[in-house]
């Protein structure tokens, strides 16, 4: 197996999941649904890396895409408010993936993981609400709040199929993601709630630095976490490790240190 392979692989999972979700309306609107290479990737990470991997497999993985998909259309409507009739189909267009979502699972008869999934979803929208409703927190608590709402779902399908021995790398690659995306947001002058909530935090309770500072020094630990994780593993093919080395940008022997005061 070689990156050829899993890209090709990552390529036409990706276009069974549009299969699933071809509406023209609200795609026409709406936009694409939100299906990241990262999080195809370990989705599909138990059967790249050898493990058995069947149509119930299959199926599932497609329906944990499907919540990411009705999640962040979801978001985009809280970060612009609904107005617009392009704005009101995304909000649709969260509803219609998650109907699909059951109605995939259920087809299925897996109750065990509908109900594990849908604790999930609450689980995550408690989070995020936490991100628009004026919490306060330590920033360790918001690196927490953001991780459970990246990886938390896919931390959910592994644990269903004893997959759970790949968690600690979808925890931290999807972590990573969003911290690069949140500083790519600073560098072009935007910002997101998530950064008001961090500024928030700060003036209320008091970081160590800013917490800018300490979203760039996160950055650093989390990479330099990953790498020592992907080193020391024997569970990854070595075009898996490859891969996530990569895909996030990481240097092989990459010594970080970063000293932070709590």
């Amino acid at each position: 197996m070689n990156e050829k392979f899993i890209h090709k692989t990552i390529e036409q999972f990706h276009s069974k999941i549009l299969d699933y979700v071809r509406h023209r309306t609200l795609r026409k609107h709406a936009g694409e649904p939100d299906l990241r290479e990262d999080r195809l990737f370990f989705l599909l990470l138990p059967l790249l890396n050898g493990n058995q991997w069947d149509d119930e497999h299959e199926q599932s993985a497609i329906s944990v895409a499907v919540i990411y998909c009705a999640l962040t259309a979801h978001d985009q409507i809280k970060e612009l408010n609904a107005s617009s009739k392009s704005q009101q189909l995304t909000v649709l267009a969260g509803d219609y993936y998650s109907g699909l979502y059951y109605q995939i699972l259920a087809s299925l008869s897996n109750i065990d993981l509908i109900r594990a999934l849908s604790n999930g979803i609450i689980d995550i929208s408690e989070k995020k609400a936490s991100v628009y409703d004026d919490v306060k927190q330590s920033f360790e608590q918001w690196m927490e709040t953001i991780q459970t709402i990246e990886s938390l779902s896919i931390e959910q399908f592994y644990d269903h199929f004893n997959f759970a021995a790949y968690k600690p790398f979808v925890r931290r690659g999807l972590l990573i993601h969003r911290i690069v995306n949140e500083l790519e947001l600073v560098k072009q002058g935007k910002g997101s709630r998530f950064q008001d909530s961090l500024s928030d935090s700060e003036q209320h309770l008091g970081f160590s630095h800013t917490w800018l500072v300490l979203l760039n020094q996160e950055l650093a630990i989390q990479k330099n976490k990953m790498m020592e994780e992907i080193s020391q593993s024997h569970l990854l093919s070595h075009s898996l490790q490859q891969y996530l080395v990569e895909m996030y940008e990481l240097r092989m022997n990459e010594q970080v240190s970063v000293m932070r005061e709590r």
